[in-house]
């Protein structure tokens, strides 16, 4: 490629809006406080899960303090993938604890602490289930007007339902907690 048949101007618009083009449709902004909202709700719910995980300890779950875990590996990961998608929609993913912590509580997300196992997988399940709301009605609102976010949010929506799914099948399974 031969940069010498680009514009002084052409470069420059390039390099300032690196990978919004003229064919991006929806409002970068927009998307972009979008994201560090969904961010924060992923945080959130990094910080509950392992909480949850490290209270966990019971001979009638075992396997509970490792899918706590897991789930909260996973919970960060997302972070990290909106974080990268801000990144490169031109801005900065939100990473002081103060402002991750008022991003999620827009949105009614806090961490919560029950005294039970059977409180902590109701807190879980319904902080999934605030995400799964969150992330479909974003990938609605995008439609086709930002393809890339709206593939990665399928994508964090899908892993989101699963663990929905796994919290209320473990709850209607098990006779230690009964709602």
């Amino acid at each position: 490629m031969n940069t010498a048949s680009y514009t002084t101007e052409a470069i420059q618009q390039a390099i300032t809006q690196g990978a919004i083009t003229e064919a991006y449709q929806a409002d970068p902004q927009q998307v972009i406080e979008a994201l560090n909202q969904l961010r924060a709700t992923e945080v959130t719910s990094y910080l509950q899960y392992k909480q949850h995980a490290y209270m966990a300890v019971s001979l009638f779950a075992p396997g509970l303090k490792n899918d706590f875990e897991a789930h909260a590996t996973l919970e960060l990961h997302h972070a990290d993938l909106l974080a990268q998608r801000i990144q490169q929609l031109g801005g900065v993913p939100f990473y002081s604890p103060v402002d991750i912590a008022a991003q999620a509580a827009s949105v009614g997300v806090r961490p919560e602490q029950g005294p039970t196992l059977r409180e902590m997988i109701i807190e879980n399940l319904l902080l999934e289930r605030q995400q799964v709301a969150a992330y479909t009605t974003l990938v609605r609102e995008l439609g086709e007007r930002d393809p890339t976010t709206r593939r990665l949010l399928v994508e964090i929506l899908a892993d989101t339902e699963r663990h929905a799914s796994e919290l209320a099948d473990y709850l209607k399974s098990t006779s230690e907690v009964r709602p």
